[in-house]
């Protein structure tokens, strides 16, 4: 009888020694491992702000009350840095909005880059570009339309494409639904000062949209490395492709007479930052672009 006794309770120690293992393994295949230890220097923060800050204020000179600057470097900082944003007056710079709303159509079905636009003679405007000399009723590829109105900011493809979208209204209903609220379009290229009329934007807006572009939440990844690709292309090498010549610059400039803007993505070695710096009404056009120059290179610069 206790030869059973013996037998049952080894028995049942060995059960339970076994059951208890079982559960121990499965916790342990079911448990992912901790993710490693990271290291919070590598993090982003908004410690550079007052540096950024710094440097912008220390470049600009008499006219700093002129300017207005945004500055994000996304592998640094968790915010930008917005100095003086306000409405401002941003000559071509308008033009990323048009490229933004025309990509959403694209997406939506509402347009394509294939299809042919007709060249209105209403739409026929001097300033840059080169499709004014295309010829009244030519038809010309959205996809052409859309470069030129970057690459070589041309005014003539530019109200093309305002016409095609929809007008002023349409873009306008674009902006406000995507949270550009100090941008408006008032006028089409060429068009708006007989009549008092101005379009606006800031280096807010500005940097927003060259921001999300760059993270790839304007439209969506495909159409947003369409937009970079013809930011890229920019023409105006003038201010920061000439200040940063080791970069990759996916920008849009803006100027008339007393005003002179330039901003985008830089893209660099080791890591990429959005700028935007506007003017109105400077007194020394070489000077404004040296004080942006030395902006951009100095925020290159920064560990």
């Amino acid at each position: 009888m206790w030869i059973k006794i013996l037998f049952s309770a080894i028995f049942l120690s060995a059960s339970t020694f076994l059951f208890l293992k079982f559960d121990f393994l499965k916790e342990l295949v079911q448990t992912p491992p901790p993710p490693p230890p990271v290291e919070e220097k590598n993090l982003p923060s908004d410690e550079d702000h007052a540096e950024i800050e710094k440097i912008i204020a220390s470049n600009l000179g008499e006219e700093i009350e002129k300017y207005a600057c945004y500055v994000f470097r996304p592998q640094k900082e968790l915010t930008p840095v917005i100095f003086q944003s306000r409405k401002m007056k941003p000559a071509s710079m308008i033009k990323v909005f048009v490229l933004a709303k025309a990509m959403q159509d694209i997406k939506d079905g509402k347009l394509s880059l294939d299809e042919k636009i007709v060249l209105a003679p209403e739409n026929v405007v001097g300033g840059a570009g080169s499709l004014s000399g295309e010829g009244y009723y030519a038809e010309i590829p959205a996809r052409t339309v859309l470069e030129h109105m970057i690459a070589e900011s041309d005014n003539t493809a530019t109200n093309m494409m305002i016409d095609r979208l929809g007008g002023l209204e349409s873009i306008n209903e674009y902006l406000k639904a995507h949270g550009y609220a100090d941008t408006e379009m008032q006028h089409k290229m060429m068009m708006g000062e007989s009549y008092g009329l101005s379009n606006y934007s800031s280096v807010k807006d500005l940097g927003t949209i060259f921001t999300k572009i760059y993270k790839h939440e304007c439209v969506d990844e495909y159409y947003d490395k369409i937009m970079i690709e013809y930011l890229l292309k920019q023409e105006d090498k003038d201010c920061f492709p000439a200040a940063l010549p080791n970069w990759r610059i996916a920008h849009k400039t803006g100027e008339v007479l007393g005003s002179y803007h330039d901003g985008g993505i830089c893209y660099g070695k080791d890591e990429d930052f959005i700028i935007v710096i506007m003017i109105n009404d400077y007194y020394d056009r070489q000077q404004t672009i040296t004080n942006m120059q030395n902006i951009a290179r100095q925020i290159s610069q920064l560990d």
